[in-house]
C-alpha cells in the first residue's frame, strides 16, 4: 500500500500497544506503514501474556525503564501497577527515541487501559510531534487521555477485538493520518517571534484588541482559552521555549479553580514557566471578578446569594473581598519567584464585560482590594501599573502590548551585548 509520496525511510513511527492483546492489529498497522515507506518500531505495553507478534521493544524492556521487574509485577497480578510501569518506562524510552533522533511520530491503539497508557506516554513527547491513538473511549470526555497535548484521537467504533475488514479500514486511516503527519516534521518552526495571550468569553476583546498591535511589533498572537487546559498548554509551550513573551490578560481560571468552576482543572505550574524560564509577562487580572459555573458544573451552596451575570447556559458569579484577597496572595507569591521581567497592568474601570457601569458585577471597591493586596506582597522589581480604563479598550491592549514589547528588546540588546 505505498502512497503517491513517499515518506524518507529515515522516518521512524513509534507504534504502541498491548501486544498479547492487540498483536495482530499492531502488525497490521506495522506493515502498512512500512507500505508507506515508514520505518516502524513496536512497542509492547502488555502485562498479562506473550505477545503475538515479536516487538521491537518488550514489555520487559519497558518496565526495566520504569525500575521495575516485569516478572514481579506479573507474579503479584496488580494491574494499577502495571499500568504505571508501562506508562513511566514508555515515557523514558519514547523520550531517549526522540532525543537520538529515531522518533518522528506516535501510533497508539487500545480500549481504556490501552489508550491510558498510550496517551500517558505522548502526553510526555513534544508539541508537534505527531501523535495518533485509535480508541475504544474517544466518543467519552476524553480530557484526561488528551491533557494539554496534539494528540487526535480516532474513535474505533467497534472493539478492537477480532479480526474484521471494518478495524482494519479504522486502523489503515490512521496510519496514513499519522504518516501524512510525518510528512510535514515535527518542529514547530521559528519565524515570527510568538506571544502568547490568554482569553475566554467575558474577556475575550482585550486579546482581540491585542493581535493588530503585536503583528505592528512584528509579533504573531497565539491565543489560549483560559478553560483550564489553555492555561497550562500555554505554560508548556513556554517551557518547551516555543514563545516569546506572556501577555496573561485572563487568569479567571485561578477563581474556577478555587470553587469547582467550568474552567477549573490549571496545575501548579500555572502562572510559574513563564518566570522559570525567563520569559517577558505582563499580567492582568481579566476575569478574576467571576468563577463560571453551568449545570454541569454547579455552584457551590456558599457562594448562593451573590451578583450573578448570565452568560449562555453558564453564569458568572461576583467573586468578593475575601477571593481578592486570596487571588492577590497566589499570583503575588508566584511573581515573586520570576527569574525574568514581570509587569502588572490594572484597568481600573473593571476586568471583564460583566464588571463595568450598567453590568451585574461592577464592583470596582472588591476589585480595589485585589489591587492593593497585590501591591503589598509584590517585590520592588514588579512594577503595579493602574490605567483609567476597562480591560476591553483598545488603549489598555496597546500599552501592555508596548510593555511586553520593551522588555522582549531590552533582553534581546542584553544578550547582543554579551554574543559581542
Amino acid at each position: 500500500m505505498r502512497g503517491k509520496q513517499e515518506i524518507d525511510m529515515k522516518k521512524y513511527l513509534l507504534i504502541i500497544t498491548t501486544l498479547d492483546t492487540k498483536g495482530r492489529e499492531a502488525e497490521y498497522v506495522r506493515d502498512c506503514v512500512q507500505g508507506l515507506g515508514v520505518q516502524p518500531l513496536l512497542m509492547d505495553t502488555g502485562t498479562l501474556g506473550r505477545p503475538l507478534v515479536d516487538p521491537d521493544i518488550t514489555s520487559k524492556d519497558v518496565a526495566l525503564a520504569a525500575g521495575h521487574d516485569l516478572e514481579d509485577i506479573m507474579k503479584k497480578k496488580d494491574r494499577s501497577g502495571a499500568v504505571a510501569a508501562m506508562e513511566k518506562g514508555g515515557a523514558v524510552l519514547a523520550r531517549r527515541l526522540f532525543d537520538e533522533g529515531k522518533l518522528h511520530g506516535v501510533f497508539g491503539m487500545g480500549g481504556g487501559t490501552g489508550t491510558a497508557i498510550v496517551t500517558s506516554i505522548m502526553r510526555s513527547l513534544p508539541f508537534g510531534l505527531p501523535k495518533v491513538v485509535v480508541s475504544t473511549v474517544a466518543s467519552r470526555d476524553i480530557r484526561e487521555y488528551i491533557g494539554t497535548k496534539d494528540i487526535v484521537m480516532f474513535h474505533s467504533v467497534a472493539d478492537i477485538l477480532g479480526s474484521n475488514e471494518f478495524i482494519r479500514r479504522i486502523l489503515a486511516q490512521a496510519a496514513h493520518a499519522v504518516c501524512g503527519m510525518m510528512q510535514l516534521g515535527a518542529a514547530v518552526e521559528q519565524g515570527k517571534p510568538m506571544v502568547g495571550v490568554t482569553a475566554y468569553g467575558v474577556n475575550s476583546a482585550c486579546a482581540l484588541n491585542a493581535e493588530p498591535f503585536l503583528g505592528k511589533k512584528g509579533y504573531e498572537m497565539i491565543g489560549f482559552h483560559a478553560n483550564g487546559v489553555g492555561g497550562m498548554a500555554m505554560e508548556e509551550m513556554v517551557g518547551q521555549g516555543l514563545l516569546a513573551g506572556v501577555l496573561d490578560f485572563t487568569p479567571h481560571e485561578l477563581a474556577d479553580e478555587m470553587y469547582g468552576g467550568y474552567c477549573r482543572g490549571i496545575g501548579q505550574k500555572r502562572f510559574e514557566m513563564a518566570g522559570e524560564m525567563g520569559i517577558p509577562l505582563v499580567l492582568a487580572p481579566g476575569g478574576l471578578d467571576n468563577a463560571v459555573f453551568s449545570p454541569y458544573y454547579p455552584m457551590p451552596d456558599t457562594l448562593k446569594g451573590r451578583k450573578i451575570h448570565a452568560h449562555d447556559t453558564r453564569f458568572c458569579v461576583r467573586m468578593d473581598r475575601d477571593e481578592m484577597v486570596k487571588f492577590a496572595e497566589i499570583i503575588g507569591e508566584k511573581l515573586n519567584r520570576s527569574r525574568g521581567p514581570a509587569h502588572v497592568l490594572i484597568p481600573g474601570r473593571g476586568w471583564s464585560e460583566a464588571d463595568k457601569p450598567g453590568m451585574e458585577l461592577f464592583d470596582p471597591d472588591a476589585d480595589r482590594v485585589f489591587v492593593d493586596r497585590l501591591k503589598k506582597i509584590l517585590g520592588t522589581g514588579i512594577p503595579v501599573e493602574e490605567m483609567d480604563v476597562h480591560i476591553s479598550e483598545a488603549a489598555f491592549a496597546e500599552r501592555a502590548v508596548d510593555i511586553l514589547d520593551g522588555m522582549i528588546k531590552k533582553i534581546e540588546k542584553n544578550h547582543a551585548k554579551k554574543v559581542k
